[in-house]
């Protein structure tokens, strides 16, 4: 089927491959402080860029697994060889890395299931969703465990399936894989134990087939652990610690809990509806249609588990991303099949999918070009400008401290932070150069200092459009560079 259709495959290959780089380019920072404080700060103690004291808690429990960790030190080595240095670059190239990723997996997963689809339309879309679903992009440079572990299971989902005549390496070689998805973020055992029922009840793989899945996972688990004890210097067990924080010592509960709609609801609030109704039916037609299919037995216990555990996050859901494409264009097929093929069926099903077309770019376009992160913008200003020591005062909130931790990847050590009650109690001085920033600008006539505004989080004619009062819910920095009179 791919071969079948040439020059559009191609096509859409190549723009999709131009938005995901130009994501990567202008989607810095994170979706979430775990993506960032998680692993690049954790991977900042193995590149001396930060201390024991300066990471999350977690690192004292150890907790986190440390493959990401050892990707990201291995990405900075291999860039800093050429000589670069510089945080945003080394940012770039992990994004690209997870990028990378991504897109073996979304290949792989139409080399799967695109030759079943015979109608030419729904081919086209299952290709375009593959690409260009409007969060999907997005999604793929964010170097966090949720996307990584997804991306990687769907390899090996998507491995075993290419294989016609199974051998038994093939249970193996299925097996690390996914024990490397499992070693990246737990949660995905939730997922491994749905593949395992359905080798042996769907499939009736063999107890010698499901011998070697299962030592293909624990192979993969060992791998982990010796990674670990090259991060933590000591041996430790991360995925029991964090079984026993979470669960046992009910940890994760301390940080919200929410009744097991919350799923439901939130992806119809937070996946811009209408278009969220669409990923939400698909997962439950899907399951309804297809009972027996691997992907049913995979996503089943891994929603049942999150349905249940207390502490709710999106996110959480991350992993499931990449199944989309498949559970709605098969679910599409399914439902076409059992209601026919109706003149006012064929137009009402054609308005629907060109207005999920049409808002779907709207918000694929938004995503592309928008930072994940609006205070990265401040961190290069501060990094690119300032080479020599410099003194950096704040008097409320320092914008390098986010999430009750402190920012060390994006910050030169010669940038001296110092909190003061009020800006009167700085003394510019004579050696270095003296910056403060501020959520509110500066009067131009102040009487203590000459000030220059080196940096603002948005353009200074914006406050003209201060509609319904948004930037006072806002939250603003400004940095100025200060002379005494």
């Amino acid at each position: 089927m791919l071969n079948d259709h040439g020059i559009t495959v191609k096509r859409i290959y190549l723009l999709g491959m131009l938005v995901f780089l130009l994501t990567a380019w202008f989607s810095v920072g994170y979706n979430h402080f775990d993506e960032h404080f998680q692993v690049i700060e954790f991977a900042g103690l193995k590149l001396g860029l930060t201390e024991k004291a300066n990471l999350p808690w977690e690192y004292k429990c150890m907790m986190r697994p440390a493959l990401q960790p050892l990707l990201v030190a291995m990405i900075y080595k291999s860039v800093s060889w050429t000589g670069i240095t510089n945080p945003f670059i080394m940012a770039l190239f992990i994004r690209l890395f997870s990028m990378m990723v991504t897109l073996v997996s979304i290949h792989m997963i139409i080399r799967v299931y695109a030759p079943g689809i015979a109608n030419r339309k729904l081919f086209i879309g299952f290709l375009l969703l593959s690409f260009f679903l409007w969060f999907v992009p997005y999604n793929s440079v964010r170097f966090s465990s949720e996307t990584f572990a997804g991306r990687i299971f769907l390899i090996g989902l998507a491995w075993f399936l290419l294989r016609e005549k199974q051998k038994s390496s093939g249970f193996l070689i299925t097996g690390i894989i996914l024990g490397i998805a499992f070693i990246t973020r737990y949660q995905v055992a939730f997922m491994i134990i749905g593949f395992a029922v359905w080798l042996a009840f769907i499939r009736k793989a063999g107890f010698r087939n499901l011998l070697l899945f299962c030592a293909g996972i624990l192979i993969a688990a060992a791998f982990g652990v010796l990674i670990d004890r090259w991060y933590y210097e000591e041996w430790v067990l991360t995925s029991w610690n964090y079984f026993q924080q979470n669960i046992l010592f009910d940890k994760a509960a301390g940080f919200g809990v929410s009744p097991w709609w919350y799923y439901i609801e939130q992806t119809f609030l937070n996946a811009f509806p209408p278009l969220s109704l669409v990923y939400i039916l698909a997962v439950f037609l899907y399951i309804l249609y297809y009972p027996k299919d691997l992907i049913t037995w995979t996503i089943v216990p891994f929603l049942a588990a999150h349905f249940l555990i207390p502490h709710k996050e999106i996110r959480f859901l991350f992993p499931l991303i990449g199944f989309l494409p498949v559970l709605i264009i098969r679910s599409v097929e399914a439902v076409l099949k059992k209601q026919g093929d109706t003149l006012l069926y064929k137009r009402a099903t054609t308005i629907c999918i060109r207005i999920f077309w049409y808002l779907n770019m709207v918000m694929l376009v938004i995503l592309i070009f928008r930072p994940a992160d609006d205070q990265i913008a401040l961190y290069r200003q501060l990094w690119d400008n300032y080479t020599t020591p410099a003194k950096f005062y704040f008097t409320d909130d320092n914008p390098y401290h986010r999430a009750n931790v402190d920012v060390h990847f994006y910050k030169r050590n010669t940038l001296l932070l110092t909190h003061v009650d009020s800006l009167q109690q700085i003394v510019p001085s004579q050696d270095t150069v003296t910056l403060v920033v501020t959520q509110k600008p500066l009067p131009p006539d102040d009487k203590i200092f000459n000030h220059l505004q080196v940096y603002s989080t948005y353009p200074q004619w914006v406050r003209g459009f201060n509609i319904n009062h948004w930037m006072d819910r806002t939250s603003f920095w400004y940095v100025y560079e200060l002379r005494t009179k």
